[in-house]
């Protein structure tokens, strides 16, 4: 079926597999345009003209608002003949309609090749609930950065599309998100193991999260040797014993307190907003332990309108687009401080290898995102890495060399690989890398995503 490839070596091997990858994508592009076509070739109903019973084939639409109606049975051939159920077919020619009339600008980029059908597709079948207005201002938004990031970012804009444009269907959804609430138990036991799964307030998740990971690390301190993953399965039963989390939550200092571990966020020139730091600060790293319950760091991003007028979308880092009466419902529940905007051109440096928290979060805050191609880490948990590996200044080291514009914030599986998996990179500007794969394929990635460069042999 295939030609041999056996005496590929691994160089031609990527560019092998990078062209049929291209060849896929040309032909479920073209795909895309004949599904739409098909939709074309149907648009009214078969059958004796105004004679009507109940059965019949009818009109119906599969895309948004604005999209043209397709006769009901039209579908059914097409999936039978790509050998794929009538429902997948629907929504096959739904997202085509859908691109084609309410997203023309991603449409224009699936049809030149810039962006592969499947993503398109993942956006279309996303904005077919929002309004016209909505869907426009998701294709402006999304087009020039759809084919350079991750779909939980593209995600992140379809959800404050739907909260700017339809503030009242975005209170329904939360509602209804937060009526569907609850803790469900699996009902077997595999190999003595049951599952949990949670569905809360994300403020409420992101507590929990707290509280599991510093009970983690608390017993860590205290001997524990299983892995971290474990120590926080651990530390579910740790919870359901009150008595036994309110000592290890509860004891002595760790340290004297560190006033520069206070967090702080900033709001892309709005004020940012910060909840009184927990027992793991920004920094993740264990400070001084709770005496209550945890609080948790909320960093808000938020347009001016968007205090002054209290409507408009917020961000809350981690977390995505949120509605201003869900961020007041936030902030109703926890103190609340106020910090000065971080400077992220601020270039102080230090001699010391350890990195001062100060510069850590100017560091996060210029890249919420990992640095690595196509890496979809927005969390907060990722590895400060010196971008050029220090060398002590007592063996020759240049002073200043830990400094926010030397350091990157690779999640920690990318950080293995550019220590010791043959990766490399650089920091022309801040917040722009440049990576070189160990077979030489090079990678640009920026505030506006992923771009592969001219492979380098």
């Amino acid at each position: 079926m295939f030609a041999t490839l056996d005496d590929l070596n691994p160089t031609e091997a990527l560019a092998r597999a990078v062209d049929r990858r291209r060849t896929a994508d040309r032909a479920e592009a073209e795909l895309l345009a004949i599904a739409a076509h098909w939709a074309d070739l149907h648009p009214v109903l078969s059958g004796p003209d105004g004679v009507r019973v109940k059965g019949m084939e009818r009109l119906m639409p599969l895309a948004g608002p604005g999209t043209p109606e397709v006769a009901e049975f039209a579908p059914a051939e097409l999936g039978a003949a790509l050998a794929i159920s009538t429902f997948a077919a629907q929504h096959l020619v739904g997202d085509s309609l859908e691109l084609r009339h309410r997203l023309p600008r991603l449409w224009a980029q699936i049809m030149d090749g810039t962006l592969q059908a499947w993503r398109g597709r993942q956006v279309a079948d996303r904005t077919s609930t929002l309004s016209i207005q909505a869907a426009a201002w998701v294709d402006a938004n999304v087009a020039p950065f759809a084919h350079k990031i991750s779909l939980n970012r593209v995600v992140a804009l379809i959800e404050a599309a739907l909260i700017r444009f339809d503030p009242a269907e975005a209170a329904r959804r939360a509602k209804a998100a937060a009526d569907g609430r609850g803790v469900w138990l699996s009902d077997q036991m595999t190999d003595g193991t049951r599952s949990i799964r949670i569905e809360a307030d994300a403020l409420d998740a992101a507590a929990f999260d707290q509280t599991i990971a510093q009970i983690a690390d608390t017993l860590a301190q205290l001997g524990d040797q299983d892995l971290n993953d474990v120590r926080r399965a651990k530390a579910v039963g740790v919870i359901a014993d009150p008595q036994t989390a309110l000592t290890l939550l509860t004891g002595p200092d760790d340290g004297a307190d560190n006033p520069d571990t206070a967090p702080t966020g900033t709001g892309a020139g709005a004020p940012e907003h910060g909840t009184t730091t927990s027992s793991t600060g920004a920094s993740g790293r264990p400070g001084r332990r709770s005496t209550g319950k945890p609080n948790v760091t909320l960093y808000l991003h938020l347009h001016e309108s968007a205090i002054t007028t209290g409507a408009g979308v917020g961000r809350a880092e981690g977390l995505g687009p949120a509605t201003i009466d869900q961020i007041k419902t936030w902030l109703a529940r926890s103190d609340v401080t106020v910090k000065p905007v971080i400077d992220l051109d601020n270039r102080a440096s230090i001699d010391a290898y350890e990195v001062p928290d100060r510069t850590r979060e100017t560091v996060l805050l210029r890249n919420p995102c990992c640095p690595f191609p196509w890496c979809t880490n927005l969390t907060r948990n990722k590895d400060i890495d010196h971008i050029e590996a220090y060398e002590p200044p007592d063996q020759g080291g240049p002073p200043g060399q830990t400094a926010a514009h030397k350091l990157g914030p690779p999640c920690r599986r990318h950080h293995r690989l550019k220590t010791h998996g043959g990766w490399t990179y650089t920091m022309p500007e801040p917040g722009i890398y440049l990576w070189r794969s160990p077979h030489g394929r090079r990678y640009l990635v920026d505030h506006t995503g992923t771009a592969t460069l001219q492979h380098a042999a």
